[in-house]
């Protein structure tokens, strides 16, 4: 903890001879009451909690490189009695102008899996999406990548990362290669198209939180979504044969304005399968029979002020198999950012 104040005050100080630095970040949590799960022992649940807390540094080093030092903190949930540990989310260098109209990033920084995704969905601070929410890609990861525009309307992000996400340090010698292309043909429209692979090595199964716990030979994953873990641990009936595993997620979202600019209103539902083949088995020994979910996210969001919102919501889970009762949490979210401006 001392290094990282040390680092914080090191920056601040570096600051002063470029006149262009910022302190920025933003805050949401929550007071959740559990009404219904699933599990017994979880019902009634209720309390206050951060889920997220960040601290963004940026810095403009030159006219061409700008860096950025962001940390994140949160509580770990209900029942767990661990103190508020910041840890490093973001740590790049942004290189404008090497390629006309695009941006080089170097060091831990936002995958291309889900960011345009979680722009359009607008309320993180409700939930993640639902490729973030099933560790389906990690929101950040060390590597190299190259995001800008085409043309007006046609944009697109390559990306070379280790692959486990920014909690985890290279885990093997493959390398996570993914590739988004999206059209905005008018304003508030996108149309994305995303795609990534990542060979494995069976044999180790040493794998990070991205890339499931299966042992596979590998893994590919298609924006809407599809992951499909090569040739796995997993196997069929007869418990011989390795197969591939497949997951399968969609998610709808809208919000709207009502009646005034500071009330709006928005909703959600995603649909996941961790396995639509009912006759591939687990590493548990669970087929993928009866094995969906859904979630159904809806609230108000009041913007009290400037930056400042109350949210409340509720989100409702339910599972296909009919042997487990859904869950129900409702929740007032509040959210705000801070900004000190260029300095």
């Amino acid at each position: 903890m001392k290094k990282i104040l040390l680092l914080i005050l090191f920056l601040t100080y570096t600051a002063g001879y470029t006149q262009t630095a910022s302190i920025k970040g933003k805050v949401f949590g929550d007071y959740f009451y559990n009404l219904q799960d699933h599990s017994k022992a979880s019902e009634d649940q209720n309390g206050f909690l951060f889920r997220r807390l960040y601290f963004t540094f940026e810095n403009q080093l030159t006219d061409n490189i700008k860096m950025r030092f962001r940390l994140e903190a949160k509580h770990e949930g209900y029942g767990e009695q661990e103190k508020l540990y910041p840890f490093v989310k973001h740590a790049y260098l942004e290189f404008s102008h090497l390629i006309p109209h695009h941006k080089l990033y170097l060091g831990i920084s936002s995958t291309n899996a889900k960011e345009n995704a979680e722009e359009y969905w607008a309320y993180r601070s409700v939930e993640k999406t639902i490729m973030d929410l099933n560790k389906i890609a990690p929101s950040a990861d060390m590597g190299l990548s190259l995001k800008g525009d085409i043309n007006q309307y046609i944009h697109h992000w390559v990306a070379l990362f280790n692959g486990p996400g920014y909690g985890s340090s290279e885990v093997d010698k493959y390398k996570k290669l993914g590739y988004a292309l999206w059209i905005t043909p008018v304003k508030g429209m996108m149309l994305e198209g995303y795609i990534d692979y990542e060979a494995q090595d069976p044999k180790t199964g040493t794998f990070g939180p991205a890339a499931d716990y299966f042992h596979s030979s590998g893994y590919r994953t298609i924006e809407g979504f599809s992951r499909v873990n090569f040739q796995s641990g997993a196997t069929d009936s007869s418990g011989s044969k390795k197969c591939d595993v497949n997951k399968t997620g969609i998610s709808l979202f809208g919000n709207f304005t009502l009646i005034t600019s500071k009330l709006a209103a928005f909703a959600r539902y995603d649909y996941f399968d961790p396995d639509t083949d009912d006759n591939v088995y687990l590493d548990s020994g669970i087929n993928g029979l009866n094995d969906s979910e859904t979630l159904v996210i809806a609230g108000l969001d009041f913007t009290v002020m400037n930056t400042l919102h109350l949210i409340p919501n509720i989100i409702i889970k339910r599972y296909q198999n009919d042997n487990i009762d859904q869950d129900i949490m409702a929740r007032i979210t509040f959210s705000y950012k801070y900004d000190t401006g260029k300095f």
